[in-house]
């Protein structure tokens, strides 16, 4: 199972094995607050892309079609996390808010379900 959280949410126990997959570090959090056994920088937008976002140089369809094609390069890391999350319960955790729509951990979790599927 795979869920999604912010890093200013909870860690409860249901979370499973909690993943941070954001690019930069969540300042002045500390690693025992996150709660997190892994940090996986792999699978978050790029700098160039996280700049043109936050710059309004697009809108949130062009974010996932660039965000799709940086991650056709990390397969073996999506296939990874997608293995992990069919014997366990995981979370993917980073800075947006859980109910805002445009994150990367949705997309993310979309694609980990693809994958889940094959």
């Amino acid at each position: 199972m795979i869920k999604t959280k912010s890093i200013y949410d909870q860690s409860e126990n249901a979370d499973g094995k909690r993943i941070l997959v954001s690019r930069n570090w969540p300042r002045g959090i500390s690693r025992k607050r996150l709660n997190i056994v892994e940090w996986t920088r792999k699978v978050a937008p790029s700098k160039n892309l996280l700049r043109d976002w936050k710059q309004n140089e697009m809108n949130w369809e062009e974010y996932c079609r660039r965000y799709m094609d940086e991650m056709f390069s990390q397969k073996e890391k999506i296939t990874e996390l997608a293995s992990m999350a069919v014997s366990e319960t995981i979370t993917l955790i980073c800075f947006e808010p859980e109910h805002h729509p445009h994150c990367h951990r949705h997309l993310l979790k979309r694609l980990l379900e693809k994958e889940m599927e094959k």
